[in-house]
């Protein structure tokens, strides 16, 4: 509950200033995205439908050539403004200062760390939706009862997702960790690791819960193909990316037992680093 509260008190005294950083980002994800893919292939599963792996992977992802080169472009703009709020956030925290001064040094000094993060986040993406084309095809294609096999679809889809989640909470302070020591993404990965010990269960609370509500919302309306869902998409990725960026500083600043000056009640002069 401590990680979750921690960011969650964060996001509430500063919420203006996170949703104005992960504005364009959140415009971008919420109109040109389907965050739940997934749970349109389950109400819209067709056995018959389904011949070859194609079929299965292209309705299980948006990989196409018009989303490869969306997504070439969006790399870019997302890590050009997380990089920025990882630079405020960090220079926050760390120091007490909300400024924008020195912002173009802050997102040079994030840029890397972050794309590269980025970069590694859509290739397990990738990975989970290949793994679960092949089983969904060898389901389709072995089991000819449609419940059946979209039950199977289902259970193992479940499975896999939380094997992806667990790794991920695993390497979830890895990019603070890249942002305060430098250390290179190999051994800031396993400095995550390390630094999870003891605490998975705690992170896993703060990751899973507060994503119920917007997770609940999308699903549901993905479910019955609302056009008008992607704006408020918008507004749930504002918060998403808000929470998850913020979490994974406040906790990694929690457990390495770093003083958060921002907390302290004293009021600081705006300076240039």
């Amino acid at each position: 509950m401590r990680f979750a509260r921690l960011a969650l008190q964060y996001l509430r005294k500063n919420f203006w200033y996170l949703a104005l950083v992960t504005l364009i980002p959140s415009v971008v994800m919420g109109l040109l995205t389907e965050p739940c893919t997934m749970i349109q292939f389950f109400v819209e599963f067709d056995q018959t439908k389904l011949i070859t792996f194609k079929d299965v992977f292209f309705s299980i992802s948006e990989l196409n050539w018009k989303s490869l080169l969306i997504g070439a472009a969006a790399v870019l703009i997302f890590s050009a403004f997380f990089s920025m709020l990882c630079g405020l956030e960090s220079k926050h925290m760390r120091w007490g200062i909300l400024s924008s001064e020195g912002l173009l040094k802050r997102i040079n000094n994030n840029y890397l760390p972050v794309i590269k993060l980025i970069l590694v986040f859509l290739f397990l993406m990738e990975l989970y939706a290949v793994i679960c084309s092949l089983f969904t095809f060898l389901w389709v294609k072995v089991i000819h009862k449609t419940a059946v096999a979209l039950a199977m679809t289902i259970i193992f889809n479940v499975v896999l997702f939380l094997v992806m989640l667990s790794a991920m909470i695993l390497l979830s302070l890895t990019l603070p960790v890249m942002s305060v020591s430098g250390l290179t993404l190999r051994k800031a990965m396993a400095e995550s690791v390390a630094l999870m010990k003891g605490k998975f269960f705690r992170m896993m609370f703060a990751v899973v819960i507060p994503m119920i509500i917007p997770y609940v919302v999308m699903a549901t309306l993905a479910a019955y193909d609302f056009w008008w869902r992607r704006i408020i998409n918008i507004f749930l990725f504002i918060y998403i990316f808000s929470y998850y960026i913020t979490l994974m500083y406040t906790s990694y600043l929690d457990i390495e037992d770093i003083d958060r000056e921002d907390l302290k009640n004293k009021y600081l002069k705006l300076v240039e680093d």
